[in-house]
Order: structure tokens, then C-alpha cells, then sequence
């Protein structure tokens, strides 16, 4: 609603304040919602967050009169209580209650946060930044993080190959997850591994940590010797697999994303476990995670009469991850970084020969709610500089 829309008139029923809008459309909200969303000092502090307790407001409270300012305000003096409300016209428009109004600021947030599925065409056109230029430039910062958000994962060039530089793209954004693993892992061939990850096998494209919960949401790389044969890096967008997937059956999509199963991850001094589905559903019911990780997941524990069909989805779904239309692929060389949605986005490798050559790779693990603050930060500030 622009500010030159304003409100035709008010009516007071029982239990609701009904607001006309110029525009013909009708608003109804409720007292107690009102009481509770109250703008004034005593009610929110000027730090946004809210001083009075809801379980305290009386669920019955009512308006003892209400008052249409220029049509542009809302005043509401309470009946069991001392208390004045003023509401702007536009925090009423912006709020309204309908199921129509709710969809629609719905759909603009996901506007504002544009998810971008892709397959192997992504080869074409990485998301690729440059570490020179986003640690000093809050535009290419911005621009980089927000490559992360709408593909699940982008490339980083130019990042010195030196020890801990890893943790220092983190706190470009937010903060390293310290796991079992410690704040930093090097990925590379060891003795007595107790990860295939620290070997030179191939690894197929997977989540990690789908034992743990709650799962690292970000996961990064750098590149600091990339001499071996082989070894080369493969992505994965699991949201454009499980769409796929979803559109071949949609039986299947239903059996993995409502059978609860077991990731584990055991050595002699940790056992750590998770029980969820392998396709995770917001409160949408829209996809908004992927657990897939075949060498921890363990054995399913579905009836005997479900088993082949809960077999088949997985499998189908198995076979799509492993299918090269939906691989994005590159050589790391040193100073190359990616970082991955954990949640989303799956990572793998093909196998490589170091027996004449180095891969030495050095990882974190982050969190996604923190990077996306940065990125709403950022864009209003980058935003505010343009006006």
C-alpha cells in the first residue's frame, strides 16, 4: 500500500475491529491481536522487541472507543485498561489477516529470496566470486552471498592457500560450527581413517552430517594443493532432483519425505545419531531439506509390506543424484573455495591418485541463519546507498 491509500472508515463489532479501505477491501483484526501488536513505548522497546507478556492481556478486551485519524491512523482506547493505541495505516495494510493477504506477503518473500534450481546447464555460468573483492567490498560480498541463497552453492577464487584462511570467508558472514571434527578439518589421505572422506576412494554426492542434529547447514572447502590426478569436485542441487523425482512419482516423493530413517556416525569415541526422513518438509509443506549420506545411514526399519516400495523410491532417487545431467563439475586448483547449503546442495568427488601429486583440502562447517542475516543486512545497506 502506497501512503496516498488510506482508510475509508472504521467499525467496531464484537471482539474485532473491521477496517474499510479505500481501495473496497474490508479488514478484520482482532482485539487481542491488536493489544498485543501495540506500537507504543510501554508495549515495545525501542529495540523492537516486546515488554508486555500476551498471557497477561485479558483474551477478552475490547475497545472502549476507536477513532479514524485523517484516514491514514487508528486510535483505540482499551475498556480494562489504561492504555492508548495508535496504528498507522500502513502497519494495519501490511498486516491484514485474510488468507489472501497472507499468501500474497508469502509469495513476496519468497520473491525477495529467490531459490534457483538448476542441473548440469549450471557448468555454463558458475557462481563465482572473488575473495580480493568481497573482503572489501560490501557489494560483492552481497552479491556473492546472495548467489549462495538462490543456487545452495558458489565458487570462491583467489583465497591464499594458507591454513585457517577457511575460517576467515566464515567470518565474512557469521561464525564457524565447531563439530566432533574440530572448528577446521583437513581433507586428505590419512592412516586408519575414521572418515572415507580422508581417503583418496571416490566419494558420491551426499549431505554431511545427516547424523547430527541440528545438521551443519553450511559446509566449506579450500583448496590448498591440488597436484593428484583426479579428485575432482561434483555439486548437486537436491531440491532439482527431489522436484524431479516428485514429478516421476509422486508416490515415491511421499515415502521419502514421510518415513523416518537412522544416519549414524560411530567411533570408539562418539556415537552420534539421527532418526528424520531422507526429503525434509517445512510447515508449507514445501521441500526444505535433504538428507542423503549412503555411508551413514543405516539399516530402514520399515514393514515388511513397505519395504520394496520404500526400496525403489530410494533407489530412484540414488540413481538421479548419481545421474551426470544433474552434475555440476570442476577441478579445484589452490586457492579455489566452495561452500554448499549442507541442507540442500550435495557434494562428492571422484576418486584420485596422489601418488604423484598432492590434494590437500582444508573444511568448516557454518551456519545458513547466519549468512542470511548478512545478506539482509547488506542489501539494505547496499540498497540505501543507490537512494
Amino acid at each position: 500500500m502506497s501512503a496516498q491509500t488510506p482508510i475509508e472508515k472504521i467499525v467496531e463489532t464484537p471482539g474485532n475491529l473491521v477496517v474499510h479501505w479505500e481501495n473496497g477491501e474490508i479488514s478484520k483484526y482482532p482485539y487481542l491481536y491488536l493489544r498485543d501488536n501495540c506500537p507504543s513505548p510501554s508495549t515495545i522497546h525501542s529495540n523492537g522487541q516486546k515488554l508486555i507478556e500476551t498471557s497477561c492481556i485479558n483474551a477478552a478486551i475490547s475497545a472502549q472507543n476507536s477513532e479514524l485519524r485523517n484516514g491514514t491512523e487508528v486510535l483505540i482506547n482499551w475498556d480494562t485498561e489504561d492504555h492508548t493505541s495508535l496504528f498507522s495505516a500502513q502497519w494495519l495494510f501490511d498486516h491484514r489477516l485474510s488468507k489472501a493477504a497472507i499468501a500474497e506477503r508469502r509469495q513476496q518473500h519468497m520473491a525477495h529470496e529467490p531459490v534457483e534450481l538448476w542441473n548440469a546447464t549450471l557448468n555454463q555460468h558458475l557462481p563465482v566470486g572473488d575473495y580480493g573483492a568481497i573482503s572489501v567490498s560490501d557489494e560483492a560480498l552481497c552479491s556473492w552471498l546472495a548467489n549462495v541463497s538462490r543456487y545452495g552453492f558458489a565458487v570462491l577464487r583467489n583465497v591464499p592457500a594458507e591454513l585457517g584462511m577457511v575460517s576467515k570467508v566464515v567470518e565474512l558472514f557469521g561464525y564457524v560450527r565447531e563439530t566432533n571434527y574440530g572448528k577446521l578439518f583437513d581433507v586428505k589421505t590419512t592412516v586408519n581413517p575414521n572418515n572415507l572422506a580422508f581417503t583418496s576412494l571416490g566419494l558420491s554426492a551426499h549431505t554431511d552430517n545427516p547424523y547430527r542434529n541440528p545438521t551443519p547447514t553450511l559446509q566449506l572447502l579450500h583448496c590448498l594443493q591440488s597436484s593428484a590426478v583426479g579428485g575432482n569436485s561434483v555439486v548437486v542441487d537436491g531440491f532439482k532432483v527431489i522436484a524431479d523425482l516428485k514429478a516421476y512419482s509422486p508416490q515415491m516423493f511421499r515415502l521419502l519425505s514421510t518415513t523416518p530413517v537412522t544416519f549414524r556416525f560411530e567411533n570408539q569415541d562418539q556415537w552420534i545419531e539421527r532418526t528424520d526422513t531422507i526429503i525434509g518438509l517445512d510447515v508449507f509443506g514445501e521441500v526444505n531439506a535433504i538428507r542423503f549420506n549412503n555411508r551413514s545411514v543405516q539399516a530402514f526399519e520399515v514393514d515388511e509390506d513397505n519395504m520394496p516400495a520404500f526400496y525403489a523410491a530410494y533407489q530412484q532417487l540414488a540413481k538421479m543424484i548419481d545421474d551426470e545431467r544433474y552434475f555440476v563439475q570442476f577441478k579445484m586448483e589452490a586457492t579455489d573455495l566452495f561452500i554448499v547449503d549442507n541442507e540442500r546442495v550435495m557434494h562428492g568427488r571422484s576418486a584420485y591418485d596422489g601418488s604423484a601429486g598432492e590434494r590437500f583440502l582444508q573444511g568448516t562447517y557454518a551456519d545458513r541463519d547466519g549468512l542470511l542475516s548478512k545478506l539482509c543486512v547488506l542489501k539494505r545497506k547496499v540498497i540505501s546507498q543507490l537512494v
